[in-house]
């Protein structure tokens, strides 16, 4: 993605290799160059690297996209403990 950080570009191929389907990649935070979404139907997956460079460790939000109700926050995931967090919402 362009304007992102090679983490989070990292992250785009490493998820792109995982067996989920429907979702797509969004990015409703134009300047926040550590964050990327992915979506699937009314949910919304914020992902972040902020203040984890070279870490692969990732912020994460899960969220009704309509009423903004937080599904799920979790912070300072390692790459599985993410894959765990978000699979529910995109299987």
């Amino acid at each position: 993605m362009e304007n992102k950080t090679i983490e989070i570009n990292n992250l785009v191929h490493k998820l792109s290799q995982e067996d989920f389907s429907g979702y797509e990649f969004v990015d409703y935070w134009d300047a926040d160059t550590t964050a990327l979404g992915l979506q699937k139907g009314n949910v919304v997956i914020y992902i972040s690297t902020f203040n984890h460079t070279n870490t692969n460790n990732y912020d994460l939000i899960i969220e009704e996209l309509e009423t903004g109700n937080v599904l799920k926050s979790e912070d300072k995931r390692s790459y599985h403990e993410l894959i765990d967090d978000i699979q529910p919402f995109l299987r």
